[in-house]
């Protein structure tokens, strides 16, 4: 497993939060998300024999947020 942190533009609430988490969990590949607001950070940890960074955060923008 890897865990990777994703500064996040786009995520101001308690929503933006819940979608984020929702959407990656349902990614396979993807074994844990946390989300920290104030700091606009996405914590994923993943399979990198699954799914690669660049692949989650495309998931990130399809969801509607700007992953950097």
């Amino acid at each position: 497993m890897i865990r990777k942190l994703i500064t996040v533009y786009g995520m101001t609430c308690e929503n933006c939060r819940k979608v984020i988490i929702n959407g990656l969990e349902k990614v396979e590949g993807i074994q844990k998300v946390s989300v920290k607001l104030p700091n606009r950070l996405v914590e994923v940890e993943f399979d990198s024999d699954v799914i690669t960074l660049d692949q989650i955060k495309k998931v990130i923008q399809e969801l509607g947020y700007d992953p950097m």
